[in-house]
Parts: C-alpha cells; sequence; structure tokens
C-alpha cells in the first residue's frame, strides 16, 4: 500500500506524452520490476491546473481522462518492455490529489505526476 513519486518523470504540458528527458527514469522503473517479478503495481496518474473533481484534456486524444492516458502510457511503456501486464494496474486522479497548493509553475510541476502504489512485493 505504500505510494511512491517517481522524480522527474515529466509529461508534455496537456498530452500524455513524456519529455525525451525522463525516457531513463522508466528503464529503471523496468529494471526494478524485472528484479522483482513479484512486485505488483498501481500507476497512478494525477495532474495539475483543474477544479478538484476534474480531469485534464488530452489534447492527443481531446478526450477529459489526461491524468488515466497518462497512467495507460506508462503501462503500455512496462508491458513493451516485457514486464508482465499481471503485475500493473493504472489509475488516474485527475486533479483530486494536488501535492501542493498551485502559486507558481513549479508547484503545478510537483502536482503533475505519476506515482507508483505498491500491491504487493
Amino acid at each position: 500500500g505504500q505510494t511512491l513519486a517517481i522524480q522527474n518523470l515529466n509529461f508534455i504540458p496537456g498530452r500524455h506524452f513524456l519529455l525525451p528527458e525522463s525516457e531513463p527514469i522508466l528503464k529503471d522503473l523496468v529494471q526494478i520490476l524485472n528484479d522483482n517479478p513479484t512486485l505488483t503495481i498501481e500507476i497512478q496518474g494525477h495532474i495539475c491546473c483543474m477544479a478538484q473533481n476534474l480531469d485534464g484534456l488530452d489534447k492527443d486524444t481531446k478526450t477529459m481522462n489526461l491524468s488515466v492516458n497518462r497512467a495507460k502510457y506508462i503501462y503500455n511503456y512496462l508491458i513493451d518492455h516485457d514486464i508482465s501486464p499481471y503485475q500493473l494496474t493504472f489509475k488516474g486522479f485527475g486533479a483530486s490529489k494536488p501535492l501542493v497548493s498551485e502559486i507558481t509553475e513549479a508547484d503545478r510541476v510537483k502536482n503533475r505526476r505519476v506515482e507508483i502504489m505498491i500491491i504487493e512485493k
């Protein structure tokens, strides 16, 4: 049940695609999951800049489920890198769980994140 924020895993604003500099972080996650084949995780997507009950507009799909699409992007990346789908689930939380109040762009970046919840070791 422990939740871990993945630092420096950043997306293009308004989109569910990663910034290129975030790819090494995902490679580290792949390695951790490969080294721990019984580890089961939930990938949790979060966004900034919206009312608490809302999810954001994904500019690519034109749908209001940006946090879900970001979590699913990570899920698909892991599966594409030979992680068993039985180890993974994903969920989007929209802007419902901010880490900080959004005053600056740095605050918005903190809330625009993906977290990993450990389901089973």
